[in-house]
């Protein structure tokens, strides 16, 4: 089965991505960079993965494919995407991170980033025009002489000869104290306000170890204890999937056990490859701290990330966010005069965004950007006081979670205090899963108007919408939809929901957006229970309709 590009890099069950399938993406990546004249043989090209089982039998495949090319294996073990890509970019080389991000366990990914960055979407045609040819090549190599047995594995007799090109499987190279060195030469190791306290839940995350010297070596003192609770280990030996966009029941609980009986306010964790951030609170009530917790949705990180950096004394001229995110960053943003462009969701879609915007403006225009998951982009260098932080158009889950504490700590208020002073708009998705990406396209052209322009088929589509999002569910009607990326529903009641299939993995996606926390989780819940499977069976009797 041949890997497919989504949002950003493959993505694929562990089953499919056979040591053939990876090592045939991978070289043809190196082959258009070659083509591309930014690589030529002798080069170095970074390695790197997260701790999922598979991970380092498919960097196997990923390190004979560079070898096959002529190029240096620089493997850097287990690091986060943005370590290993910000290492890769102050090296000027290309890096490949090995990692499933979010995902669980059963299902892995490649990400590619040029010396550049990440790659674009303008750059998947010449990849996958590549990749073909070398699927071509080695499907046409006769069985005696191929390295791949009749199952697309590597022959047994050559996995030593492999595994040479590796380090040891829990090694960590030079580029995770690069990304350490990142943050502390440019804050310092009194940034964080005295008595800063912080419980990090460290799981099975890539940067675990990393970010907890990143914010000690900051001044902050982190609480990450490697004990159980509820039978739950806080550093685990087993992947955990912990998805920072839709954060599970779960999670939260092990949060509130910790920080209750820790007399604890801030909590926070990282996803897999350590690139999304997820910060969670305890509740404050005329002034006492409760038994609640709560976690700030990513696009509402982002933001407060922003007016961290602005308290920083950091100039934001630009913010650049996917379609999906909360509309009160398009009222701050405006307040602030900061420009907004909003884009297709993926980080490949916000670093072109932001690569329009600094070539439209002069040396010294900051520009960022951040994703609902909560990864954090800086597409310029960051003057702060006399040091510099050196851009890092990928996603990060460091800046925004050192920024948005720094921020909170030094007000002096609490983060439900804190988040009183924003528009009182809040965010929730989840997704519907083993949902087939085929019945969610679908869905979305089901949904779509052959010409946006045409009034009399948006009325046609209206009722299509209103017939699944009811008035009982505490709809409204339906004023706007976007589609910049899926649907985004805009109802009169000030409500959004948004539909959008996955790329590349079978789940359907549904964010909304509300006036209350507990109204976005309900929409959401509404929306995977109700309305998807609804809109399924419609598209399913439209198709025997059409025959």
């Amino acid at each position: 089965m041949e890997l497919k590009f989504g949002t950003s890099g493959l993505r694929d069950t562990v089953e499919n991505m056979t040591d053939m399938e990876c090592y045939v993406n991978a070289r043809g990546f190196i082959a258009y960079l070659a083509n591309a004249g930014e690589f030529k043989k002798g080069n170095n090209v970074a390695l790197g993965g997260d701790r999922r089982p598979s991970t380092y039998r498919i960097k196997r495949a990923v390190a004979a494919a560079i070898c096959d090319m002529g190029g240096i294996v620089n493997d850097e073990g287990q690091v986060p995407s943005p370590a290993l890509a910000y290492y890769a970019m102050q090296s000027n080389m290309a890096s490949i991170m090995v990692t499933g991000s979010h995902i669980p366990a059963d299902r892995n990914g490649i990400k590619f980033t040029k010396r550049s960055g990440e790659i674009l979407k303008l750059d998947e045609p010449g990849i996958l025009e590549n990749v073909m040819k070398v699927r071509a090549k080695v499907y046409s190599t006769c069985a005696r002489y191929s390295i791949f047995d009749k199952n697309g594995a590597f022959k047994t007799t050559l996995e030593s000869k492999f595994n040479e090109l590796l380090k040891a499987e829990c090694y960590t190279g030079k580029s995770g104290e690069l990304y350490i060195d990142r943050y502390r030469n440019a804050f310092g190791n009194e940034f964080f306000p005295e008595g800063t306290k912080i419980f990090l839940y460290q799981h099975s995350a890539v940067g675990r170890d990393i970010i907890k010297d990143i914010f000690e070596s900051l001044g902050a003192k982190v609480f990450a204890p490697d004990i159980k609770i509820d039978n739950e280990p806080l550093r685990s030996d087993e992947f955990v999937p912990v998805d920072t966009e839709s954060v599970s029941d779960k999670t939260l609980l092990l949060f509130k056990k910790v920080l209750v009986d820790n007399d604890l306010d801030i909590g926070i964790t990282l996803d897999g490859d350590s690139d999304r951030p997820l910060l969670v609170y305890r509740e404050y009530e005329e002034g006492k701290p409760t038994d609640f917790v709560k976690y700030i949705s990513g696009d509402i990180l982002g933001l407060l990330a922003i007016l961290g950096l602005q308290n920083l004394n950091i100039k934001v001229d630009a913010v650049c966010v996917p379609v999906s995110a909360n509309d009160s960053i398009m009222k701050i943003c405006k307040d602030k005069g900061i420009e907004l462009t909003q884009t297709k969701i993926g980080s490949p879609f916000v670093i072109a965004a932001m690569n329009d915007s600094i070539s439209r403006h002069s040396v010294g225009w900051n520009v960022f950007s951040w994703e609902s998951n909560g990864g954090f982009l800086t597409g310029t260098d960051l003057t702060i006081g006399d040091k510099t932080l050196k851009a890092l158009p990928t996603r990060d889950a460091v800046l925004p979670l050192l920024s948005v504490i720094h921020l909170i700590v030094k007000s002096g208020d609490n983060i439900s205090q804190f988040l009183k002073t924003l528009p009182s708009r809040f965010t929730h998705a989840d997704r519907k899963k083993e949902f087939p990406v085929k019945t969610g396209k679908a869905i979305i052209n089901y949904l779509t108007p052959k010409d946006l322009d045409d009034a009399e088929e948006f009325k046609i589509i209206k009722k299509r919408i209103e017939g699944v999002f009811s008035g009982d569910d505490g709809f409204g009607k339906v004023e706007n939809v976007n589609y910049t990326d899926g649907i985004r529903i805009f109802f009169n009641n000030g409500e959004i929901s948004h539909l959008r299939p996955s790329g590349n993995a079978p789940e359907f996606r549904n964010y909304a957006i509300a006036d209350s926390q507990d109204r976005a989780r309900e929409m959401v819940r509404i929306g995977i229970e109700k309305v998807i499977p609804a809109l399924e069976k419609m598209v399913r009797l439209a198709a025997l309709d059409s025959f």
